[in-house]
């Protein structure tokens, strides 16, 4: 099972409504809601136990990061799931993950990265990381892509990171959730020891690597998942509007699919 207590993990938010974001954004993650799905604020209270002004405050600041809209007369809803928003999860990744690898680190930042490394390392052994065990592998990871951040002298550019990599594990558990497939969590250790070396060329390329195969698993799997038409399939090929294609669903979950765009 996922430790929860362990000291490795990050701490969560301090203030009400961002616990409360923090709560409802790991429930879409984990796909507790689904794409499309409408929500409702007094469930959410129910659930979470917070009042109507802190479910809404954190559904405003959800909607402002992509993972819900607020719909005229009908409340809010979850995100669908789209090609376009895809392409903006991986074009923006592209773009700012790369200055993670001139980053300053202290020697405590590099010793803290190392145990995370080693963490993961020990989760590893034994074979293919499945389940829970890839899930906190997956956290340990998120701890490292965190703390890099942190190091950034750009934080607006450390918060746009840190809604990408959030958007990018719900479309990541979207994908996987419908497949047998799994994306491998990325192995910093290679990335670590270049910063150690202040090989920051070497860092820059392990980070792409990183971003490209994430782009690769979810594109692949988008295309799976799609049902187009054969005449809409062509006039994908030549429209560049066809990001807004919808993503499919088993039957039973295709109605709560929508544009968001």
């Amino acid at each position: 099972m996922l430790d929860h207590q362990s000291p490795f993990l990050t701490q969560g938010p301090s203030d009400l409504v961002a616990i409360a974001e923090d709560r409802i954004r790991n429930a879409i993650k984990l796909g507790e809601f689904s794409p499309g799905e409408r929500l409702s604020e007094q469930v959410l209270c129910d659930t979470y136990r917070f009042g109507r002004g802190v479910v809404r405050s954190a559904l405003s600041r959800l909607a402002h990061k992509g993972f819900v809209s607020a719909q005229p007369r009908s409340g809010w809803r979850v995100c669908s799931i789209t090609a376009l928003g895809l392409r903006e999860i991986t074009l923006g990744r592209a773009q700012l993950e790369p200055l993670l690898a001139d980053v300053d680190l202290s020697g405590d930042d590099i010793a803290r990265l190392e145990t995370l490394c080693d963490m993961q390392a020990a989760l590893r052994l034994g074979g293919s990381a499945h389940g829970s065990q890839l899930s906190l592998i997956r956290e340990y990871e998120l701890q490292i892509r965190n703390l890099l951040a942190a190091r950034l002298k750009a934080p607006l550019i450390a918060d746009w990171l840190d809604i990408l990599w959030h958007r990018a594990d719900y479309y990541l558990n979207f994908f996987e959730a419908s497949s047998v497939q799994r994306l491998e969590a990325v192995d910093w250790t290679d990335f670590v020891a270049a910063k150690k070396t202040q090989r920051n060329g070497d860092a820059a390329k392990l980070l792409k690597r990183a971003c490209d195969a994430f782009a690769e698993f979810t594109q692949a799997s988008l295309l799976k998942s799609e049902l187009v038409a054969p005449t809409a399939r062509k006039a994908k090929r030549a429209s560049a509007s066809s990001d807004e294609a919808r993503i499919s669903r088993p039957v039973r979950e295709r109605s709560f699919l929508k544009k968001d765009f």
